[in-house]
């Protein structure tokens, strides 16, 4: 009865955990290109994905095995989207993007560094807890089993939000170089222009200025003829 209770309880708190918080459910004029939605279909069916593509009448998802399903907006019962995630220009980021940049490192070390210092406190705390009780033992180990188990969830699952954090501020880092790239060659560009521009003007007016010594000459040629 006491394992069945602590198991309960482990149950409840990794839902809590890793549950469908940063899901919420939307309209369907509101889902955008690169979305993460979960979709039910008035058939029951659930459809999980990438918006690929959202159109006035049906959406293209993207799914995790890589074929893209229409999705019609009549068959649509519900939606639910994660929390997007957007670049300093407005333009959505794709969970895949986020995924093919994101490591596991900070989840390794906050793994480690934060079960270690849970199963430390699980410890003391089971020790304290069933120390004058004829299930001590029981207790201590149900302790640490949940605490140590449920603390090295808590900070892998931080350590995993910082790796994706650190993700996403790559893409943003590297879409923001690019704009500022693209920028530059758009003003080297429009200076060679404006170079090629003022070269052509000045070949134009030392053309002029020869056609008009040419004139002169003509003229003083023919006024020394007619004297």
């Amino acid at each position: 009865m006491f394992y069945r209770k602590f198991s309960f309880l482990i149950l409840c708190v990794i839902f809590v955990i890793t549950g469908c918080a940063r899901r919420s459910y939307v309209a369907y004029h509101d889902v955008e290109r690169t979305n993460y939605v979960t979709i039910k279909l008035t058939s029951g069916q659930v459809i999980e994905g990438t918006v690929f593509k959202a159109e006035p009448h049906q959406l293209v998802v993207l799914r995790k095995n890589r074929t893209k399903r229409n999705v019609l907006k009549t068959s649509i019962r519900e939606i639910k989207r994660k929390t997007p995630v957007y670049d300093d220009f407005g333009r959505g980021i794709s969970e895949e993007e986020i995924q093919s940049v994101q490591d596991n490192h900070n989840a390794v070390i906050y793994g480690i560094g934060g079960g270690a210092l849970s199963l430390g406190t699980s410890f003391f705390i089971g020790s304290l807890v069933g120390h004058n009780m004829e299930e001590g033992g029981t207790v201590l180990a149900a302790a640490m089993a949940v605490g140590g188990g449920l603390g090295t969830l808590f900070f892998i699952n931080a350590g995993k939000a910082k790796d994706r954090q650190e993700a996403i501020t790559k893409i943003q880092e590297k879409r923001r170089l690019s704009e500022y790239r693209k920028k530059q060659v758009k003003t080297e560009k429009k200076s060679s222009e404006d170079i090629k521009r003022l070269i052509k003007q000045e070949k134009e007016k030392q053309e002029k200025l020869r056609e008009e010594r040419e004139e002169m000459l003509r003229k003083l040629q023919e006024t020394d003829k007619n004297q």
